[in-house]
């Protein structure tokens, strides 16, 4: 799939049986302007609510976002205590180290840990959805 645009997402939404209201038209153009990030609920509010020029009740962001992860055309990954990051599924799925100290955050391919996650899942039984979490540890800074 190429790059989502904010069309895409707010006709999933009317798939979905959701209205199409202005606040989540904010919500779409948001995330599809904020396609190459580590976007959170939180970051994604406030672009949305700038980007409309007035407020967005937070559970309307977390219902755009709920409803767009069933279209699957959203996903997010856990990036160590913090909350949730959301990418839009047109991006390849990749592994995330994050620095416990900074949260400098780095995206490397799933190819690059394939043999350890095959050889973990076979052992146990296991298919493994590695790209759903971040492996936590020190960034070279620290």
């Amino acid at each position: 799939m190429s790059d989502v645009e904010a069309a895409q997402l707010i006709e999933a939404l009317r798939a979905e049986g959701l209205r199409v209201t202005a606040p989540r038209r904010a919500i779409c153009q948001a995330l599809a302007h904020g396609h190459d990030h580590h976007l959170t609920a939180s970051t994604l509010h406030d672009a949305s609510e700038r980007a409309l020029g007035s407020a967005i009740d937070i559970s309307t962001v977390y219902r755009t976002i709920d409803a767009l992860e069933q279209a699957g055309l959203v996903h997010h990954v856990h990036l160590g205590h913090g909350p949730a990051v959301l990418h839009l599924s047109d991006h390849v799925e990749h592994h995330h180290l994050t620095c416990e100290v900074c949260g400098f955050t780095v995206d490397i391919g799933l190819e690059e840990l394939q043999g350890l996650t095959d050889a973990v899942a076979v052992r146990h039984g296991f298919t493994i959805d590695s790209a759903h979490f971040a492996l936590i540890g020190r960034c070279g800074a620290h």
